[in-house]
C-alpha cells in the first residue's frame, strides 16, 4: 500500500510501464504478475514479501483502471488468488493463518497504526474493497 509506495515509489507506481507490458491481454498481465511474484518469493516467504506482493497487485490494478482496462482487474484478482492458494497457503497454514501477521507488528507506542506493516494491511483491505466493487455485477 500507501506506506510501501511512500518508501519506494519507483517500485509500486506505474507497474505496467516498469514491466514494459501492454494491458490489452489478460495473458500478458497475468504472466507478468506471476513472474514478479516468483521473483519476490525466490528466496523464501516473509510477511514483508506478502505485503509487497499485494502492493504490486494493487499498483498493477490501478494501472489497468487508469488505462481503461478494468476487466483486467478481474484477471489480476483471480491470478493473485490462485498464486496465494498454490504458493502461500501452506506457509500461511503453518503459521496459523493470516492473523500471524500481527506477531510481526510489535509496538508499545500509542502510534501503533503508523507501523509500515499495519499501513500495508490497511491498504490491502482497501484493495479488497475496490476489487469487490469492480467485480460486483452491474444491475
Amino acid at each position: 500500500g500507501d506506506e510501501l509506495e511512500l518508501i519506494r515509489p519507483s517500485v509500486y507506481r506505474n507497474v505496467a510501464r516498469q514491466l514494459n507490458i501492454s494491458l490489452q491481454s489478460e495473458t500478458v498481465v497475468t504472466d507478468a504478475f506471476l513472474a514478479v511474484a516468483a521473483q519476490i518469493f525466490s528466496a523464501g516467504i516473509t510477511w514483508g514479501k506478502v505485503a509487497s506482493l499485494y502492493s504490486v497487485a494493487a499498483g498493477l490494478a490501478v494501472d489497468c483502471v487508469r488505462q481503461a482496462q478494468p476487466a483486467m482487474v478481474h484477471a489480476l484478482v483471480d491470478c493473485l488468488g490462485e498464486f496465494v492458494r498454490k504458493t502461500l497457503a501452506p506457509w500461511l497454514r503453518r503459521r496459523g493463518g493470516w492473523t500471524d501477521v500481527l506477531k510481526c507488528v510489535v509496538s508499545t507506542e500509542p502510534g501503533f497504526r503508523s507501523h509500515w506493516l499495519v499501513a500495508a494491511l490497511c491498504s490491502f483491505g482497501r484493495f479488497l474493497k475496490a476489487a469487490f466493487f469492480v467485480l460486483l455485477p452491474e444491475r
